[in-house]
């Protein structure tokens, strides 16, 4: 089955931008390693270029789409694990520096030694896969397929029935995967289930963006309101992961220190720094949670998202269709009207 040029000429506009926005943080994450908004930027666009690419994968040779996406999901995973740990050092030190009590400070900082050092080990595995990105011409073959589609179909084109047909396909595919975690939002001991929630809630909002220019001005509400749920639940994730990753981070210390020292009592005053900054996080959780459900059921009772459903899928008509041409004698009757 072969794509139509036009069709073709739109993926590649919506490609390109992402390229273009993945491209701009390049310098950035290799040399500005304070400034921690590269990183995250750089990991948005390469999750938008795979979320996007498979949508138009039939306007591309199946061995490229294939290479590209192996290439970008390995970018996409080095950047994740340098990200993850920005965001916890500065969700740490933000809390470190709200602290009073000296006696929960060491632990604090403790934990913040570990994570820096866990930052500076994420580095390289970055550096290496754009590296290999770079080496493979990956970037610059992406830029000249997608810029040869642009010459095949004006920009001023309107859009084609087989496209808005993708369009429907791919929001409502992204939607009943999305929507089939909703059982589980009430149950807030389903983490792992919760988390997936999230990243179909991610994966919906970079397929509704790629076609919202279909739909001028409708699908703004929708992705007001998806953004909203994906930070959300990755707040309520990132909690999650914290609740997991600070008893084995004591544990771990305390095996630290007996080795050193033979005995585990300086290990004693990093207990009470660690343990408030988790119970800090399992009272934000629960805040987070709290908050969320209502306004999720209120969104289902609201009928929202079949809402969104109804309005992909209008037929999108040709105005010639719905208001024919005049015929002369129509027309001349018009200027007498008009003119009286």
């Amino acid at each position: 089955m072969k794509a139509s040029t036009c069709l073709c000429a739109y993926g590649a506009r919506v490609i390109l931008k992402h390229l273009k926005a993945f491209q701009r943080e390049w310098q950035g994450v290799h040399t500005d390693a304070e400034d921690i908004e590269h990183i995250h930027r750089m990991r948005v666009a390469s999750r938008r270029l795979r979320a996007t690419l498979p949508l138009f994968a039939l306007c591309f040779p199946s061995k490229k789409v294939d290479n590209w996406m192996k290439h970008i999901r390995r970018v996409t995973r080095a950047l994740g694990g340098a990200r993850d740990a920005d965001v916890q050092i500065a969700r740490v030190q933000a809390f470190l520096d709200t602290v009073e009590d000296i006696r929960l400070r060491p632990g604090l900082q403790r934990l913040l030694l570990r994570l820096r050092q866990a930052r500076a080990g994420h580095q390289p595995a970055v550096t290496s896969a754009l590296e290999k990105l770079a080496e493979r011409g990956i970037l610059d073959e992406m830029k000249i397929l997608l810029e040869e589609h642009l010459t095949m179909c004006n920009e001023d084109t309107p859009p084609d029935a087989e496209l808005y047909t993708l369009a429907r396909t791919e929001i409502t595919r992204r939607l009943d995967a999305f929507l089939a975690y909703d059982a589980i939002v009430p149950l807030p001991e389903r983490v792992q289930e919760l988390h997936e929630l999230r990243i179909a809630t991610k994966w919906l909002r970079y397929t509704v963006e790629a076609f919202a220019p279909l739909f001028p001005d409708e699908l703004a509400r929708w992705l007001s309101i998806l953004r909203d749920i994906q930070e959300r639940l990755g707040q309520i994730h990132d909690d999650d992961v914290w609740l997991t990753f600070l008893p084995a981070f004591l544990e771990e210390e305390r095996q630290r220190v007996e080795m050193f020292y033979g005995y585990t009592r300086p290990f004693r005053r990093l207990i009470a720094g660690v343990q408030a900054f988790e119970q800090a996080c399992r009272a934000d959780r629960e805040r987070l949670y709290r908050a969320f459900v209502p306004d999720w059921q209120t969104w289902q009772a609201e009928g929202i998202w079949d809402a969104l459903r109804e309005q992909v899928n209008l037929p999108q008509v040709n105005p010639e269709e719905v208001y024919p041409p005049l015929r002369q004698d129509e027309n001349r009757n018009d200027s007498v009207t008009d003119s009286a």
